[in-house]
């Protein structure tokens, strides 16, 4: 399928489209079971290669992961719980209980239990992030969330969402558009979330409401460190409702994209 949003934008980088689904597409990506690896590094290669990509209830290797494609919260226990939270904070700095927590890292890679360690520093300490965490938006629905390139959508499918992928001056043009038609300031939404659960589960939560924001993302180094290798640093990611994203498509017709300041800065002047 065409845009016009797209053509307008034609940038290095088209959006994808995110279709939650209780089929695989036979075609798409997909992890195998217990070897999930990072979300972002799969959708990365939708990104930029086109791929489609697929992930399921079986192939995750998170909690976090869980909760962002709309699976629960992730968490057998409330000590997983606790665990997550110790690690997006300050890690072994923030455990209630440092013996117990080095443990649980006695089994991993060397890397990783580094990693764990330290902690991902997302959070300042332990009960700000156990907060954040208990406050996530939480689905639990389909099988499957599928990523594809929006030129692959086919005209019987409705996805949930839009997502581009953008430098600075794509972002400037794309959320001018998104406060051309509001008559208070325009909001955009960044949580303070892993990436995947950005795209995912807090798109959804916009989904829900009459106006919907766009989510601007990534923000988390993690997520930012598996795109790397197929996006530049310099780009980000900006999902919105599908809803959202054919409201924009709509005034993109008649925008800033039709004026000589687009024209000129489109073209790299």
């Amino acid at each position: 399928m065409e845009f016009n949003i797209v053509n307008e934008l034609n940038g290095k980088f088209d959006p994808i489209v995110l279709i939650k689904s209780d089929e695989k597409p036979e075609d798409a990506v997909i992890p195998k079971a217990g070897k999930g690896g990072c979300v972002m590094a799969f959708v990365s290669q939708t990104i930029a290669k086109r791929k489609t990509t697929a992930f399921g209830r079986k192939n995750i290797s998170c909690g976090g992961i869980a909760t962002g494609m709309g699976w629960g919260d992730g968490f057998d226990t409330p000590e997983a719980m606790e665990f997550q939270a110790t690690f997006l904070s300050l890690g072994e700095d923030s455990a209630k209980d440092k013996e117990a927590y080095l443990k649980k890292l006695e089994n991993k890679p060397k890397n990783v239990a580094k990693m764990f360690k330290h902690g991902e520093r997302i959070y300042c300490d332990f009960d700000t992030a156990l907060a954040h965490i208990k406050s996530r938006p939480i689905y639990d629905e389909k099988e499957y969330v599928i990523f594809k390139a929006i030129e692959n959508l086919n005209e019987d499918e409705i996805p949930d969402s839009v997502i581009f992928t953008l430098n600075p001056m794509e972002l400037s043009a794309v959320l001018q558009l998104n406060g051309s038609f509001r008559s208070e300031n325009a909001s955009v939404v960044t949580p303070q979330a892993s990436a995947c659960q950005a795209i995912g589960s807090f798109t959804f939560q916009q989904a829900q409401k009459d106006i919907p924001n766009p989510v601007l993302s990534p923000l988390d180094f993690a997520a930012i460190r598996h795109m790397k290798h197929f996006i530049p640093n310099d780009y980000m990611c900006l999902s919105m409702p599908w809803k959202l994203f054919l409201k924009l498509e709509d005034l993109s017709k008649n925008s800033v994209f039709q004026t000589d300041f687009w024209q000129e800065f489109g073209n790299g002047i």
